[in-house]
């Protein structure tokens, strides 16, 4: 039977907050000595990275919530990454409730601060939230206390708060969902219905992976506690009214996604690499604190061989061993009678261990439930299995809280001082924060500059590509908009990947001087108009060899002073023309086209069958183009179809001639780039592998 437990006075809450605050100035140390200018780190670069993207990246998130809400701008939209076509956040790790909770923090301190704070009050929280949750089952005080402090202080949560990953740090409101799913299982007044919801869209809002792991805690909460249930209708409509509530609170992100619950710009035997590498080992509950200032290379090195491809960091689970020996302890007094937690446990661990099971790092080959979510639509990009096993370890957190209060109720006092003291000396010494390395947000001096010139897009160079936030430390410097940025899940992103400018820039690349779409000055300066390309600063320790004559010969064809206005030796700095009085619709090319090839007479590009193209309208109202484009078939009567991609519409049919000639299309197109098909059948090259749908000799919009 479940504990009712007794009421406790205000004064006794706010006197466990009050301690688990302590607790979480110490699990944090030395942050509360540096709030506004510093942030820590821990890591030897075997399995966690001193160098963490994600805590700039976090400490950005708290960064552009301020800005915008101080411009007034949607937060879960923001235009100054991936310009000009921005970025949806609300599948990034920005951390709504978090950031959104800061701002006061943020627009007084700065975003460190903010970061700072966060991370100190998710510790004292997600402790006060696992006293609540033992309370649930445990009697008394000093046994969910304990639990509390033991799960706040797992080495799973602290490797969260060393590796920057505030989204998973700020787990508190998980464990508060799971106490209201909980209470809503039993007799319990109806108000405690909106309450749940509530409870639940605060996780939602912090992460949708926790959300995740919510709804696997709720449904299967709800089925075991209709097992012998007293009134199992009741349970079943609270728990009715709850899941109503839970989606219409989910409607909003609903909404806000629509068709970006995919990537279709990483590979999906990729997804499967990350998936795989993110999922728990069989034993992966047991492993040692892995960043111990005692014993943290030896740790590290035996995660790294244990991780699935020796990915770093996203596989472990580890609740530490004091808490795993006490859970295990109250699961052999007390299994049988909450069995119910027992279920719950396994089914969290079962999904934890991903697709295929792993035991001690060998791939066993046996296939794990985790599949089966795989192919639920919209979560093929889900790559965090082992966070599934965090209701594990809260699971025995309850146990743990059980033994404790059965060894209070059992011993003798002095008996019960002696080992409670042993349980305190052992979590001391397992739980020790690691020595943590202490980072700035750089604020170097070019950037520094660009904020107090006129506005402008910046082009950091080399575009970062990996997990690095280097233009990110940089943005919240200058403030202004930036191609690319470091995110959790990056977009497809067109701008980079294919328009001539942008691109051969960007990736400091040779641009040609001819293709089947124009590139001469004129064609370019639209370009330019459009993107407002203004300042590329170049990092030359960090560019290619060559890169950086490559990026001032792309420059040039721009036109203006190529003289940097900017120079430390460190960073150059240059200032392009913004042609803003030579606006004009452009086109350029994606994806399912040849290599340009060319002859004395004739320059052309054979399609292969589905052949993208952008055009982009650089006005703020719709406009009437016209498409020419000068191509020839295989056959007379060839057939083509020309489609719109948003919303799947196909504009025209024409058949292609032998002989070249002009065809004309004319096309209502929105302000802003838009992408557009070709598609015909095709026909193998013969003596080569190609297949080859139809020749474009010119492509041009007016």
């Amino acid at each position: 039977m479940e504990v009712a437990p007794t009421r406790l006075r205000l004064r006794t809450h706010l006197g466990i907050l009050a301690a688990y605050a302590v607790l979480a100035l110490w699990l944090t140390w030395p942050a509360i000595l540096a709030l506004p200018s510093h942030y820590f780190t821990a890591g030897n670069n075997l399995y966690f990275y001193i160098k963490t993207p994600d805590a700039p990246q976090n400490i950005w998130n708290f960064w552009w919530t301020g800005y915008a809400v101080q411009h007034g701008i949607n937060p879960f939209f923001t235009p100054l990454l991936y310009y000009p076509e921005g970025l949806q956040m609300v599948l990034q790790t920005i951390n709504p409730v978090a950031v959104l909770t800061a701002v006061p923090v943020t627009l007084t301190l700065g975003p460190v601060a903010a970061y700072n704070v966060t991370a100190i009050v998710a510790m004292m929280l997600t402790g006060y939230a696992g006293f609540l949750l033992a309370r649930a089952f445990a009697p008394g005080v000093l046994g969910p206390f304990v639990a509390g402090v033991l799960l706040t202080a797992s080495p799973f949560h602290v490797a969260k708060l060393d590796s920057g990953q505030l989204n998973f740090v700020t787990m508190q409101w998980l464990v508060f969902a799971v106490v209201a799913l909980i209470y809503l299982s039993r007799k319990t007044s109806w108000w405690f219905v909106p309450i749940t919801a509530l409870a639940f869209g605060a996780v939602l809002y912090t992460d949708w992976y926790w959300a995740l792991v919510t709804v696997l805690f709720g449904m299967v909460w709800a089925v075991v506690s209709l097992i012998r249930a007293e009134q199992p209708l009741g349970v079943m409509m609270r728990y009715g009214f709850f899941g109503g509530l839970a989606l219409l609170i989910t409607l909003p992100l609903i909404l806000m996604l629509r068709n970006e619950l995919s990537d279709p710009n990483l590979p999906l035997d990729l997804w499967a690499l990350y998936t795989q590498g993110y999922s728990a080992d069989l034993l992966g509950l047991f492993f040692p604190s892995g960043r111990h200032p005692f014993w943290s290379m030896q740790a590290e090195q035996f995660l790294v061989e244990m991780a699935p491809y020796g990915m770093v960091e996203g596989s472990y689970t580890a609740a530490g061993w004091v808490l795993s020996a006490l859970g295990l302890l109250g699961i052999f007094w007390y299994g049988r009678q909450h069995w119910r937690l027992i279920v719950v446990a396994v089914v969290a661990w079962l999904f934890a261990m991903g697709p295929i099971l792993y035991i001690l790092g060998n791939e066993t080959g046996i296939p794990m439930p985790y599949q089966l979510l795989q192919a639920l639509p919209g979560l093929s990009t889900a790559r965090r299995p082992n966070l599934f096993g965090v209701l594990t370890i809260m699971v025995f957190t309850i146990f743990a809280a059980l033994a404790v209060a059965r060894m209070r109720e059992r011993m003798r006092p002095r008996t019960f001082g002696i080992v409670l003291a042993v349980i305190g000396v052992l979590a001391f010494v397992e739980l020790l924060p690691p020595i943590r390395t202490t980072m700035t947000m750089e604020r170097a001096e070019v950037y520094a500059q660009i904020a107090a010139r006129e506005p402008g897009v910046v082009v950091d160079l080399p575009i970062e590509n990996n997990t690095n936030s280097r233009t990110l430390i940089n943005q919240i410097v200058h403030g202004q908009p930036i191609l690319r940025g470091y995110v959790a899940r990056p977009p497809y992103y067109p701008t980079l990947l294919y328009s001539p400018l942008p691109e051969h820039l960007g990736r400091m690349l040779v641009l040609p001087k001819a293709d089947i779409i124009r590139l001469d000055a004129d064609a370019l300066a639209a370009m330019q108009c459009y993107y407002q390309l203004r300042y590329v600063v170049i990092e030359p320790a960090l560019t290619r060899e060559g890169g950086e004559d490559r990026a001032r010969a792309v420059m040039a064809r721009l036109g203006g002073d190529l003289t940097p206005w900017y120079d430390d030796g460190r960073f150059r700095a240059y200032e392009l023309p913004l042609h803003q009085d030579r606006c004009a619709p452009f086109v350029f090319l994606g994806e399912g086209w040849h290599d340009f090839e060319q002859n004395e007479a004739y320059q052309w590009r054979w399609s292969k069958g589905v052949a993208e193209f952008f055009l982009v309208n650089p006005t703020n109202e719709e406009a009437t183009l016209t498409l020419t484009m000068r191509a020839e078939g295989r056959s007379d009567g060839q057939q083509v179809e020309l489609w719109a991609i948003n919303g799947e519409k196909m504009l025209a049919s024409f058949a292609l001639y032998r002989e070249r000639r002009d065809y004309q299309f004319t096309i209502q197109v929105p302000a802003g780039m838009h992408e557009f098909e070709l598609r015909t059948s095709v026909t193998p090259e013969e003596g080569t592998p190609r297949e080859l749908g139809m020749a474009v000799y010119d492509f041009r919009v007016e």
